[in-house]
């Protein structure tokens, strides 16, 4: 069979556009294959879900006036109150209370009396430091009582001290012998300065002392003209009861938590979130949700725990109930734009974070394309984006994925060229 001159070039022709296409698919066959994108505009949209329980906001307290018993009870944990409504019976030990009336009418009598007797020392003292201060001749007379024994001693260390300069300007005493009489002169005037300023301060501490047994004599008293041997105990506001101690028979010392009733439409959840969360702050909005409600709430504090930070929240409501759990999903979108790279666009090495920028140039087999490392300074970044403050400064393609290790330098396939090049 003979082939013509149009045929054989045919084959030709045919063969060569065949070792074209696989010399080309062998070329690239090795490449890396990537997939390119654009940096954009964009804000950084944060968000955080977590979980907490709800508490009651506000609270009052009932505690035990004195020590007793609990009588009879009238409420459960989870009733919903009227103020002046009652909520249980307490017997009171009566006497022992008027013991400790007695006791503290005991106190006041000592403190009273301490009180007065430092006052006269404390005026004997005074008395005498300011006759010896003016020098008054005959101190041991114008003085009586205590203030008379102390200005005696003034007026020894005085006379002492006058007959120690007379000798001592007649030569038959030493000076250091009237060294010792100034000191012990002075020395006297130390020590009855110090003792009166000791005895102020003794008087004052008595004196808020005795302010305080008296405030609680009259606590007492007023306590036990309301009430005697039993006494019903009444709502303070109106609410739902959520902690109730009181047990029929239980005794309770005095000041001891016997219920505590929550009130208002005010609940406070707490909740914890990460420590390098960084855009939640008072003042804030966040959603609370479960399978019954979806709230708004608002953030009022912000403070480091152990395990990371601890928010706290308040929220308006009639429906949650005490110990409700609750959703807590924390979103904010920056308000400023930024130059944005995915996350997964971003690498890092010794010498800081950088992108690979892809580049296209004519090679031994027609456009292809090749990498550029691209060095950048980032900022912030939420669970898509990072920001990117220095280092880009046009829009042209990097690296978003890749099937394979690359290099700066290095030829790769770009799979959805058409994105970025005209072909």
């Amino acid at each position: 069979m003979k082939l013509n001159k149009k045929t054989v070039g045919a084959i030709i022709f045919i063969f060569l556009i065949l070792l074209l296409f696989f010399s080309k698919t062998i070329y690239s066959y090795n490449m890396p294959q990537v997939t390119g994108v654009k940096p954009k505009r964009g804000s950084i949209s944060k968000l955080e879900i977590t979980s907490g329980i709800a508490g009651w906001a506000e609270t009052e307290t009932v505690y035990a006036v004195t020590g007793g018993s609990v009588g009879r009870v009238y409420v459960w944990e989870g009733d919903y109150v009227e103020k002046g409504q009652p909520l249980f019976e307490m017997d009171f030990d009566v006497p022992a209370v008027e013991r400790r009336v007695m006791e503290i009418n005991n106190t006041i009598y000592r403190h009273e009396v301490d009180i007065r007797n430092q006052q006269q020392r404390l005026n004997s003292i005074r008395e005498a430091l300011a006759a010896a201060h003016n020098d008054t001749i005959n101190l041991e007379n114008s003085l009586t009582g205590q203030a008379g024994l102390i200005a005696l001693e003034f007026h020894r260390a005085k006379t002492a001290l006058q007959q120690a300069q007379l000798s001592f300007d007649l030569g038959i005493q030493s000076k250091n012998d009237l060294l010792n009489a100034e000191n012990n002169l002075m020395a006297l005037f130390y020590k009855y300065e110090s003792e009166a300023e000791e005895i102020e301060h003794n008087i004052v501490m008595k004196q808020i002392d005795l302010e305080i047994q008296r405030l609680s004599r009259a606590s007492i008293a007023e306590m036990l003209s309301d009430y005697r041997n039993n006494t019903v105990v009444k709502a303070p506001a109106d609410g739902i009861i959520i902690e109730l101690n009181a047990e029929r028979g239980k005794f309770f010392p005095e000041n001891a938590l016997l219920v505590s009733i929550g009130v208002g439409e005010e609940f406070v959840v707490e909740c914890s979130i990460s420590l390098d969360n960084n855009f939640v702050y008072p003042g804030d909005t966040c959603e609370l949700s479960n399978s019954s409600h979806v709230l708004k709430g608002t953030v009022r504090r912000v403070r480091p725990s152990a395990q990371g930070k601890t928010v706290t929240i308040t929220v308006q409501s009639d429906e949650i109930n005490d110990g409700e759990t609750f959703d807590v999903t924390f979103e904010k979108v920056s308000a400023a734009s930024f130059t944005l790279v995915p996350n997964s666009a971003i690498n890092q090495d010794s010498d800081g974070y950088f992108l690979y920028q892809i580049k296209r140039r004519r090679g031994i087999m027609g456009e292809e394309y090749y990498l550029e490392r691209l060095n950048i300074f980032i900022g912030d970044s939420d669970r898509q984006n990072t920001t990117v403050i220095r280092g880009i400064t046009f829009f042209e393609p990097i690296v978003l994925v890749s099937n394979k290790a690359l290099s700066a330098g290095q030829t790769v396939s770009l799979k959805n060229s058409e994105d970025f090049f005209e072909n």
